[in-house]
C-alpha cells in the first residue's frame, strides 16, 4: 500500500474519530460554560448558540433546510434536519481529516501543540469566519459568552482528537 492510500485511510479514521468526540464533548462544554457565563435573554435562540435543546437551529441543520428547499421548494422536517446536520458534520470531519493527515504526515513542522492549533485554526476556517458571513450562524461577537466554551472548546478538543489518532494510526501502519 502506497502512502497516499495510508494517509487517506488515516484521515477518514482520524477525521471521523474527532468529529464524534468533538459531539460528544459539546453539551457538557455547554453546561459547563452556561454554568460560568449565563447567556443573557435572547442569546440561546441566535443560530448556532445552543446545541443542547436547539440542534436544529445547529450550522449544519440550517444548511441542510436552505440547500433542501432551494433545491426541491419543500421543508426538511425537524430529524430530517437532525439526520442532515450528522452527515454534514461528519463529512466536513472528514474531509479536514484527510487533509490534517496528508499534510502533517508530509511536514512534521505544521503539527504543533499536540492538535490544539489544528483546532483553534478549524474554528477560525470555520464558525469565526465563513459559518456567520454565510449566514448560517449569529455574529461571533454577538453570540453568548457560554458559546465561546463549547463551541471553540469542542474544535480544540477536535484538534487533539485528531493529532492523536493521526499518531497512534501512523504508528499502527
Amino acid at each position: 500500500m502506497n502512502n497516499l492510500t495510508k494517509d487517506i485511510i488515516k484521515g477518514v479514521a482520524a477525521g471521523l474519530f474527532a468529529s464524534w468526540i468533538k459531539s460528544i464533548a459539546e453539551p457538557p462544554l455547554q453546561r459547563v460554560g452556561e454554568k460560568y457565563f449565563p447567556p443573557k435573554a435572547g442569546q440561546l435562540s441566535l443560530k448556532g448558540a445552543d446545541v443542547l435543546h436547539q440542534p436544529e437551529n445547529m450550522p449544519p441543520s440550517i444548511l441542510a433546510k436552505k440547500v433542501y428547499h432551494a433545491t426541491t421548494g419543500k421543508e426538511l422536517s425537524k430529524q430530517q434536519a437532525l439526520t442532515s446536520m450528522k452527515v454534514i458534520h461528519y463529512a466536513l470531519g472528514t474531509v479536514i481529516g484527510l487533509t490534517y493527515v496528508r499534510l502533517v504526515n508530509r511536514h512534521e513542522k505544521l503539527k504543533i501543540e499536540a492538535g490544539l492549533t489544528a483546532g483553534a485554526a478549524v474554528w477560525a476556517a470555520t464558525h469565526g469566519s465563513v459559518v456567520p458571513a454565510l449566514g448560517l450562524q449569529g455574529k461571533v461577537k454577538e453570540m453568548p459568552s457560554a458559546w465561546w466554551v463549547w463551541e471553540f472548546g469542542s474544535h480544540l478538543v477536535f484538534g487533539v482528537a485528531m493529532e492523536q489518532s493521526r499518531q497512534l494510526l501512523n504508528k499502527i501502519f
